[in-house]
């Protein structure tokens, strides 16, 4: 009998000693398989649900935020959403608070962030303000609101009290300052009714209360008494309106158009220029830039023309203006 080659045997040998390995790795890859669809997939995050709640939040020992609501989801100590939330948030420092309402609620401790949605009101001393969506971030001082946005509060100095409208707002409260975009409208209501009221509208409104001054951009118009004015842009200064300084300021292809009352009935008198100046306490209007004013069929013309509310008479201040009468052609 003839014996094999010792090489031979070792070939074999190495041969299954592969194969096992392969084996060995195959069954430990299917035992990783198997433990991981053990675990599955990461498990989401638990929340907590309470119904008919006080919720209550403090800082440094302090109520600094406190709700009620109809229900509680929470995740943790980071994440809180209300069904209903009814609640005040404390500004300490200022020593003033807030009150709001809405149909849905999302507060995010970490960003000082309460997110409120439907039918949306937050009210202070000083104002009320309205949206379908609101988001107030506390430590900025930043209101972000959407849909539907309606403010109303009266102005720090002169008192006025203003209505606005818009389709977004980003507000400042505790620095006064807001601005408005989006189809907005709105009125000024003088504190002394006799004094009378104004509306407005335009594509963008910015109110700063510190400095008593609303600005509007983009198609502006304004009524007051019998006056329609319209302008590329306008600045209001309210608290100029009993003071010998301009109250209002127009710009840009600015025309005014006046009812009368005459004897054959309501008459309208035109004017136009780039630039109007109002005085609240004289109860006129400076026009400049290229004016003419159109009442009936004369035209006048002039480098300043000055308007006298509830008067029919027309001052043309410069010397050198040049005026021009249109009669009816003969026939």
């Amino acid at each position: 009998m003839k014996l094999r080659n010792p090489r031979s045997y070792v070939i074999i040998f190495v041969y299954l000693c592969l194969n096992i390995l392969v084996v060995l790795a195959a069954l430990n890859q299917k035992s990783q398989e198997a433990k991981s669809k053990g675990r599955g997939a990461p498990l989401a995050p638990e929340y907590s649900r309470i119904e008919n709640l006080n919720y209550f939040h403090l800082k440094n020992s302090l109520p600094q935020m406190s709700l009620n609501a109809e229900v509680m989801r929470s995740q943790g100590e980071e994440l809180a959403e209300f069904i209903s939330p009814q609640g005040v948030y404390n500004f300490k420092e200022k020593d003033k608070s807030l009150s709001y309402q809405a149909k849905d609620g999302v507060y995010k401790k970490s960003k000082d962030l309460i997110t409120l949605t439907g039918e949306v009101m937050i009210h202070n001393s000083e104002a009320k303000y309205k949206a379908e969506k609101i988001r107030y971030f506390f430590k900025k001082d930043l209101i972000l609101a959407s849909g539907g946005v309606h403010f109303e509060g009266d102005d720090p100095k002169s008192k006025d009290h203003l209505e606005i409208d818009a389709e977004a707002m980003k507000a400042k409260p505790h620095l006064k300052k807001m601005t408005f975009k989006g189809g907005v409208k709105g009125s000024v209501q003088r504190k002394k009714k006799y004094e009378g009221k104004m509306t407005f509208s335009s594509q963008q409104l910015e109110f700063d209360g510190l400095k008593s001054l609303v600005n509007l951009e983009g198609g502006v118009t304004l009524s007051r008494q019998a006056y329609l004015i319209t302008a590329g842009n306008a600045d209001i200064y309210l608290e100029n309106y009993n003071k010998s300084l301009k109250y209002l300021v127009f710009n840009d292809d600015v025309k005014v158009t006046e009812t009368i009352d005459g004897p054959k009935g309501k008459m309208y008198r035109k004017a136009f220029s780039e630039r109007l100046e109002g005085y609240g306490q004289e109860e006129k209007m400076v026009l400049s830039g290229a004016p003419r004013v159109e009442n009936g069929e004369d035209v006048i013309k002039g480098y300043k023309i000055t308007i006298r509310e509830k008067m029919e008479l027309i001052e043309v201040d410069d010397a050198m203006s040049d005026v021009k009468v249109r009669k009816e052609d003969k026939k």
